[in-house]
C-alpha cells in the first residue's frame, strides 16, 4: 500500500467551533461531491486476489450522506475464500451474489463525478482497477481526483497510529462493523465529515474540480444493483469479536 507525501507543517488539531461557511441548502445540497469507497478482498495482491464485497457512501459538499450502496461480490471457485478471518465472508454468503461485472453499472453510477475517497485509497483503487480489467473495462485515472483519509489524518490529527480504527478514535468518529465494506466506508465518511467540519475542505477544491472531468465508462450493459450482507457482524480473530 503506497503512501502519499506528507503535507508540510500540518496543523494537528480538530477545532470544535462551527465552520465559517454555512452548509449549502436546497439544490446545492442535493449535489453529490464525495464517494467514499471500501472493498473487502481475499488478500492483498490485486493480481491474485479478488474483491468479495464493495460499498460506497455518497456525500454532498458538506459531507451530509445522500445515499449508501453495498454488495457482496461472487467470485469463481468452490473453496473457502481467503482472508475470511478478517472480513467474515464465507463462500456460502456469496451464493446468489452478482459478479463484479454485473455490478459495474451500479458502481460507476455511484462514483461518477465524485471525488473518490477511502482509507488507504490506493489499496481500494488497485483492486477496483484489477476487477475493471477482468470485466474488460479500464478504471479511469482518479489519482488526482481522490482523497485518502489516512493521509488526511496525518495532516489534521495528532501523531499516532493511522489504522482506520485508531483514526476514528482520535477524531471521535464511531466505527461499527469493522472490516465490513459498508462499516468501513461509513467510518471513513465520518472521518471526512470531521475534517470538513474542522474547516479543511478548502484544501481540496482542485480535487473536486478534477473529479467532474474524470472520463468514466459510458455505455455499460445493464447489470444488478447488488446483494448486501443480511446480518453484518464484526469479523472474528481467534474466536473473539474484533473491537472497533
Amino acid at each position: 500500500m503506497s503512501q502519499a507525501a506528507e503535507r508540510p507543517a500540518p496543523q494537528h488539531k480538530m477545532p470544535t467551533a462551527a465552520r465559517s461557511n454555512p452548509r449549502p441548502s436546497g439544490e446545492a445540497r442535493a449535489r453529490s461531491t464525495y464517494a467514499v469507497v471500501d472493498v473487502e478482498t481475499t488478500g492483498l495482491d490485486r493480481r491474485l486476489h479478488r474483491v468479495v464485497e464493495c460499498a460506497v457512501v455518497v456525500m454532498d459538499d458538506a459531507c451530509d450522506v445522500l445515499r449508501e450502496w453495498s454488495s457482496l461480490v461472487a467470485i469463481p471457485g468452490v473453496d473457502e475464500i481467503g482472508a475470511g478471518f478478517v472480513h467474515g465472508i464465507t463462500r456460502a454468503m456469496l451464493t446468489g451474489a452478482p459478479t463484479f461485472a454485473e455490478l459495474l453499472p451500479e458502481l460507476v453510477h455511484q462514483l461518477r463525478g465524485n471525488v473518490v475517497v477511502g482509507h488507504v485509497i490506493t489499496f481500494d483503487l488497485g483492486h477496483l482497477a484489477a476487477e475493471f480489467e477482468r470485466a474488460g473495462l479500464t478504471l479511469p485515472d482518479v489519482k488526482t481526483a481522490s482523497l485518502c483519509t489516512r493521509d488526511l489524518a496525518r495532516a489534521y490529527l495528532p501523531p499516532g497510529p493511522r489504522s482506520l480504527a485508531a483514526c476514528c478514535t482520535a477524531a471521535g468518529v464511531p466505527l461499527t462493523g469493522a472490516h465490513t465494506a459498508l462499516g468501513d466506508a461509513r467510518a471513513a465518511a465520518g472521518l471526512l465529515r470531521a475534517f470538513v467540519d474542522a474547516g479543511h475542505a478548502a484544501d481540496w477544491e482542485q480535487c473536486r474540480s478534477r473529479a467532474a472531468s474524470v472520463d468514466w465508462p459510458g455505455a455499460i450493459p445493464p447489470g444488478r444493483t447488488g446483494v448486501s450482507r443480511t446480518a453484518p457482524r464484526p469479523p472474528i480473530y481467534g474466536g473473539q469479536p474484533v473491537r472497533p
